[in-house]
């Protein structure tokens, strides 16, 4: 599928106070315009910000080389209790804020311009234990593709071993059909299959890697999968090894205790 840039061309008004509907481009943190008062219900976790809920809004019209295809707008976040509406009708409702979401305008757009209206709802405070910010605050994408296509996270990965290292891949597309499937290594073509894809992915293949480099983090080896079906081409990016859990070593990689070592890096974070 095509990915198209969804960002640009929206308004921001505010529906819990008076306020007019002002330009904004995504992603856009709306609690960054509210007052910051001692009466907050969320306190400190949100920085005493009081908390809204606001409608975002975008007109547009399918480009020419785009009228007639499958569209399916990717939100990567809203927070929160997001509704989204075209023309008026509603097409979804995601209550959480934090992952991405998918709706699918084909059937309901019409010819010439376009209203998409989303609400972002977080009058509802105290609902976190950090900043949350408010609104469409991650990007939105439009993806788009004609009739044979390969669905959004429709390729699957798993490895099965590594001694040898063997891997099984799923295709999902939006007919039955044949699907090339290419191993990569850099640039080069390691290994070539065909799959047979359909919706839900139901005929799996097994692949034997002679000689594939394990993926650790003290060599993170990494291969790219190629697929195509039609017209449409999906890469991404994969590395073999395996996760095992044992009372006496923990978690291991590939058979090799490891320690874990981090930090969360809590949503808050992209404040700072």
């Amino acid at each position: 599928m095509k990915r198209c840039d969804f960002n640009t061309g929206w308004t921001c008004r505010p529906l819990s106070r008076e306020g007019d509907a002002v330009p904004v481009t995504l992603p856009h943190d709306a609690m960054r315009t509210e007052r910051r008062v001692e009466t907050s219900l969320g306190e400190g976790n949100i920085g005493w910000f009081e908390g809204g809920d606001y409608e975002y809004k975008k007109l547009f019209s399918v480009p020419s080389d785009l009228q007639g295809q499958t569209l399916i707008l990717e939100f990567e976040s809203v927070y929160h209790n997001a509704e989204v509406c075209l023309n008026g009708e509603k097409l979804a409702f995601r209550p959480y804020g934090y992952t991405n979401f998918y709706v699918d305008l084909t059937s309901h757009l019409k010819d010439g311009e376009n209203e998409l209206t989303v609400i972002a709802r977080n009058a509802d405070q105290p609902n976190s234990r950090w900043y949350s910010g408010t609104g469409i605050y991650r990007p939105v994408w439009l993806w788009a593709a004609k009739d044979e296509y390969i669905l959004l996270n429709g390729v699957r990965i798993e490895t099965l071993g590594i001694s040898p290292a063997r891997i099984r891949a799923s295709v999902k597309t939006s007919v039955a059909g044949k699907a090339k499937f290419e191993v990569l290594s850099g640039d080069a073509c390691i290994a070539v299959f065909e799959i047979d894809a359909d919706p839900a992915g139901s005929n799996p293949i097994e692949i034997t890697l002679p000689d594939a480099k394990l993926w650790s983090p003290e060599e993170p080896n990494l291969y790219t999968a190629r697929v195509t079906f039609g017209e449409d081409v999906v890469e991404e990016t994969f590395g073999i090894r395996t996760l095992t859990w044992t009372p006496d070593k923990g978690i291991a990689i590939n058979g090799k205790r490891t320690v874990i070592r981090g930090a969360c890096i809590h949503h808050d974070n992209g404040l700072l």
